[in-house]
């Protein structure tokens, strides 16, 4: 059951992810040739990268071979979208292919980013906690 729990956490952030994507993107974008079941794929799609993350639950690999797995992984499934949702997407058409991958790669390292500084932020704060707890409890002992 705890693995089945953390498995939907991680599709529903995945989905949150994406869903804050497309509406940031959407700004710049004319969405409205995208129908309802395009969206639906989108957000399955996010879903799918979120449940990539359980690869960072791995103390088996370096934080760099997880990273690389994971966004290797992600551009495959986001190529895969792009080519369901707009099958006129000329993926193999050079300047396409690299304005694409760019992009990808840019939005790739600022969530990254983004997860790594909250995740040494949250990580000090627990390790400053512990460490005044562990003060408070030589001062009694003393």
């Amino acid at each position: 059951m705890n693995l089945c729990w953390s498995l939907f956490k991680r599709f529903f952030i995945g989905m949150l992810i994406g869903s804050f994507l497309y509406v940031v993107t959407g700004v710049y974008i004319n969405n409205s040739s995208y129908n309802i079941s395009d969206r639906l794929i989108f957000l399955f799609a996010s879903g799918l990268i979120g449940l990539l993350s359980v690869i960072f639950k791995s103390e088996k690999i370096g934080i760099v071979w997880e990273f690389i797995i994971h966004g290797v992984l992600s551009y495959i499934i986001v190529v895969a979208l792009n080519l369901v949702i707009t099958p006129y997407f000329d993926f193999w058409n050079p300047k396409i292919f690299t304005t694409f991958t760019f992009e990808f790669l840019v939005i790739y390292v600022i969530i990254c980013t983004s997860s790594i500084v909250t995740f040494h932020r949250s990580t000090k704060e627990i390790n400053d906690e512990i460490t005044k707890r562990k003060q408070k409890m030589n001062q009694k002992n003393n």
